[in-house]
C-alpha cells in the first residue's frame, strides 16, 4: 500500500508550512486571503477562487477569480488585479470542487508544497456536488465563508463528526497510506428553523475517499461515523436515538476503543474481528421522566450497539468498493499481530476488498 506519487511531494515534508509575512508591502495596501478554491476549468485548465475575511473600516471582503493551466498562474493572475498586493500567506482552508477532485489533487497539493506563501496547515476540504467557487462566489449577505469554516473545523473536533485534514496530513497519508480521508462540505437550501427562506447552509457531508490523490467518491453520514468508530474517534458527538414512552433521547458519546483480530487460513489473511467498546452518558430525555429507567436503559444500549455496528460495517463496505484503505487500517491491524507484520503488508492490497468482516458493539449508557 505504499505508494510513491512524485519526488516533489516527498520534499515538501521537509517544509515547516511557515509563510513570509509581506514586509515588503504597506498593510493598507494588502488583502489578506483566508479560503482558497480550485475547480476544474475549461478543458484542461484550472479555476482558483480566493477569498478574505473582515477588512479594516467599512470595506466589504474580497473575492476573486481566475482561470488558467495552473494554480500558480492564476493565482499570479489575481494578484495583478488593482492596487492591493493580495496575500496568500494567511489561508487557512482550501475547498476543492468535485470534478477537480476526480481529476486529481496531485497539481493542488504540488502547488502548497512550493508555493512560498501557502502552508501546509491549511486544512482540504472536498465540496460535493458543486463548485467550490459556487461556496466562495454566493455566500448569503453577512456570511463569512472563512468564519464559518473555522467554527465548523472547531465543532468537529470538540462535537465529533467528520475531522478536517490539514495539507501536511493528507499528504503523509497518500506517501504512506495511498489514500486519505477529505470532509466533504455540501450546502443545502435551508429548513424551517436554520434559516430564512430562499437562504442556504453549508453542513458537512461526509467524507471524500481519496486514493492515489483522486476521488473515488464519499461515504454517506453512516459509513463517515462507523469511519470515526473504526479510528476510535467520535468522542463529544451527540446521537439522538428513539427513547422511552417514544420520545428521543440524546446520548453522548464520552469514549470509543476498538480492536481488531486477525483471522487467517492457513498463512493467507481472510477476515477481521472488529470490537468497539462505544461509552455514552444522557444528554436530553424527551416523553419520559428526568431518569433514565433501567429496562429503557438496557434498551438504548441494544438499539446504540445496532446501530454502531452497521455503521462500522457500512464504512468498511465502501472502503473494500474503493479498494482504499483510507484509516491506516493496515497499521491498526498489524498492532494485534506483530509478528506477522510483514506478511500483512505483502497481502494487504490484494485481499483487503475481500475481507469478511465480524463486527461486535458493546454500547454502554451511563446511569443518570
Amino acid at each position: 500500500m505504499r505508494r510513491i506519487i512524485t519526488p516533489f511531494i516527498m520534499l515538501s515534508l521537509l517544509l515547516t508550512g511557515c509563510s513570509a509575512l509581506p514586509y515588503a508591502h504597506q498593510i493598507d495596501k494588502t488583502v489578506l486571503m483566508e479560503v482558497l478554491g480550485v475547480d476544474a476549468g475549461a478543458g484542461e485548465t484550472v479555476t482558483v477562487t480566493a477569498a478574505s475575511g473582515a477588512r479594516p473600516g467599512d470595506q466589504e471582503p474580497l473575492v476573486l477569480s481566475a482561470q488558467a493551466g495552473t494554480i500558480s498562474a492564476a493565482c499570479a493572475d489575481m494578484g495583478q488585479r488593482g492596487e492591493d498586493f493580495v496575500f496568500f500567506g494567511d489561508v487557512e482552508q482550501v475547498l476543492v470542487g468535485e470534478e477537480e477532485a476526480q481529476r486529481g489533487l496531485e497539481p493542488l497539493l504540488g502547488h502548497m508544497a512550493h508555493d512560498p506563501e501557502l502552508r501546509l496547515e491549511a486544512e482540504l476540504w472536498v465540496v460535493r456536488g458543486a463548485e467550490a467557487a459556487d461556496l466562495l462566489l454566493e455566500a448569503g449577505e453577512g456570511e463569512s465563508l472563512p468564519d464559518r469554516l473555522s467554527a465548523m473545523s472547531r465543532n468537529a473536533e470538540l462535537l465529533g463528526g467528520p475531522r478536517p485534514q490539514m495539507a501536511r496530513g493528507a499528504l503523509t497519508d497518500l506517501l504512506e497510506n495511498g489514500a486519505t480521508l477529505l470532509p466533504a462540505l455540501e450546502r443545502r437550501e435551508a429548513e424551517d428553523g436554520q434559516g430564512a427562506q430562499g437562504e442556504y447552509v453549508l453542513v458537512t457531508a461526509g467524507y471524500a475517499v481519496i486514493r492515489d490523490g483522486v476521488l473515488q467518491g464519499f461515504t454517506d453520514e453512516t459509513a463517515a461515523f462507523g469511519a470515526d468508530l473504526l479510528r476510535s474517534m467520535g468522542k463529544g458527538q451527540i446521537l439522538e436515538l428513539s427513547g422511552p414512552d417514544r420520545g428521543y433521547t440524546a446520548l453522548k458519546i464520552t469514549g470509543v476503543k476498538t480492536t481488531f483480530r486477525t483471522v487467517f487460513e492457513g498463512d493467507t489473511l481472510t477476515g477481521l474481528r472488529v470490537a468497539c467498546a462505544l461509552e455514552t452518558q444522557a444528554a436530553e430525555l424527551s416523553g419520559a421522566a428526568a431518569r433514565l429507567g433501567e429496562e429503557d436503559r438496557l434498551a438504548l444500549e441494544g438499539e446504540l450497539s445496532r446501530l454502531a455496528g452497521e455503521a462500522i460495517e457500512a464504512a468498511m463496505e465502501q472502503f473494500q468498493a474503493f479498494r482504499a484503505d483510507a484509516i491506516h487500517l493496515l497499521d491498526r491491524v498489524a498492532l494485534a499481530v506483530p509478528w506477522k507484520q510483514a506478511v500483512l503488508e505483502e497481502q494487504w492490497r490484494e485481499v483487503f476488498p475481500n475481507l469478511t468482516l465480524e463486527v461486535k458493539v458493546d454500547a454502554t449508557v451511563a446511569r443518570s
